[in-house]
């Protein structure tokens, strides 16, 4: 049976929750209900930020200087009462700085943090994600427990901290441990860096292969275009979790989800949207319910305009204040700009209501080349930006543009030098000069 999934489908999706979980969070999908308490720091607008590549991202180190900070990233309240034992289980990945900087705690009501004794931590020499556990002995049987990820860093070294996810479990359960688990040392030595060429490795009965694929020590790379099958000669699939690695900040996830339910004996995609770069694939025989789509919500341009008009005035030229919170807005591209040098594009949205702003979706990597009158989705966060000249700008940064769905209820919509009529809604407007105007004359964006 074969599955191909939508770069949009696959970035609002998350795990399955678990019957013996009694918290979950996927931070590469949000930050949920975790909080940050900010003790010091050090001269920076923030230090753990939710990213939709690493999850909860907590770094000292800007623009090539270390800062002494100090914050935490604090769970929600769960409770544990009558329990006799659980456990923090959570995948973290840390490169440079020094391990005494870095602690995962624990406490109950009002009492004091309790340091954890984490069972594995990275090693620093790479961005690898590593799989941890910590005994919560410490407040079992108590009310109102909270975990935390307590990360510090100093003038001389500093850090940088990445958690996926976590999940607390009760009275001896634990995380599932998978079947079988491929780690990029299994497909070494095959395939070209360059183009890529086939790849494929069995291990107990599972065969992973692509047409166009380099077996690396650090990742397994299969390129955009490449076959990539994942089939089981013996038990059914149940489901596969992927960890995609990424290249100079950039994900490479090939438009996949990180968790996909196959319940089946084969899984493929006859064409990678795009590079994918995997640090374990790890596969889960038997049955699994199907994953319920989550994610940030969806907000019409207007909505935005509002939320970015709302946030404080950053204080300084060149800086800028962000909602915490992720979103996708709706609407549809204008005045688009030249494609950046990374391969993002930054355009102006408007939507079914002629909200403007003017509202701009800034680097965006999308699924394909933006032109106008496209309908977007775009995954980011909202923010009010004041440029180095002293001007005012809303936008929604650093997200994932899906487009290729027709404009809804928008005909003839192109901006440019010459004035023309737009229906929107059964409303007449007319577009002149990069501005829209109603019937009456009255500017509207």
């Amino acid at each position: 049976m074969k599955k191909i999934l939508s770069l949009f489908a696959a970035a609002l999706f998350a795990g399955s929750m678990m019957a013996a979980e009694v918290l979950n969070i996927d931070f590469k999908a949000s930050q949920g209900e975790w909080t940050i308490e900010n003790v010091e720091l050090g001269g920076l607008d923030f230090v753990w930020a939710q990213s939709q590549q690493y999850g909860m991202k907590a770094t000292g180190y800007v623009n090539n200087t270390n800062h002494a900070t100090e914050a935490l990233l604090v769970s929600p309240a769960f409770d544990l009462s009558g329990v006799e034992t659980a456990m923090l289980s959570f995948s973290h990945a840390r490169k440079y700085g020094n391990l005494d900087q870095l602690s995962v705690l624990a406490k109950a009501g009002d009492g004091e943090w309790t340091a954890l004794e984490v069972s594995a931590w990275p090693d620093g020499s790479s961005w690898a994600f590593v799989d941890a556990t910590a005994d919560l002995a410490s407040v079992a049987g108590m009310a109102d427990v909270k975990v935390a990820f307590k990360y510090t860093s100093s003038a001389d070294a500093g850090a940088t901290w990445e958690i996926a996810s976590a999940a607390v479990y009760t009275d001896g359960e634990g995380p599932v441990v998978a079947d079988v688990v491929f780690l990029p040392s299994d497909f070494a030595g095959q395939g070209t860096s360059s183009t890529g060429s086939e790849v494929t490795v069995t291990k107990d009965g599972v065969t992973i292969s692509s047409n166009k694929a380099f077996g690396h020590e650090g990742a397994l790379r299969v390129y955009k275009d490449g076959t990539f099958s994942i089939v089981s000669e013996t038990e059914q699939i149940g489901k596969i979790v992927f960890s995609f690695g990424s290249y100079q900040g950039t994900a490479k996830d090939g438009g996949l989800a990180s968790e996909i339910v196959v319940n089946a004996n084969e899984w493929s995609v006859e064409a990678m949207a795009s590079a994918a770069w995997f640090e374990k694939i790890s596969i889960f025989f038997g049955e699994y319910d199907p994953i319920v789509p989550q994610g940030p919500d969806t907000i019409s341009v207007a909505q935005a305009v509002a939320i970015a008009e709302a946030l404080a005035e950053p204080a300084e030229n060149g800086k800028s204040t962000t909602d915490t919170k992720e979103y996708v807005v709706k609407g549809f591209a204008v005045q688009v700009y030249p494609k950046n040098d990374d391969g993002t594009w930054s355009f102006f949205m408007a939507d079914e209501a002629g909200a403007y702003g003017p509202f701009s979706a800034s680097n965006t990597s999308t699924d394909a080349d933006v032109v106008e009158n496209d309908f977007m989705l775009v995954r980011g966060k909202i923010a009010k930006r004041k440029t180095n000249a002293g001007k005012i700008q809303l936008q929604i940064y650093k997200g994932t543009g899906v487009h290729g769905q027709a404009p809804q209820g928008i005909e003839n919509v192109t901006l440019t030098e010459k004035a023309q009529k737009v229906m929107i809604d059964g409303v007449m407007y007319i577009v002149r000069d990069n501005k829209m105007y109603n019937a009456q004359g009255v500017q509207v964006r």
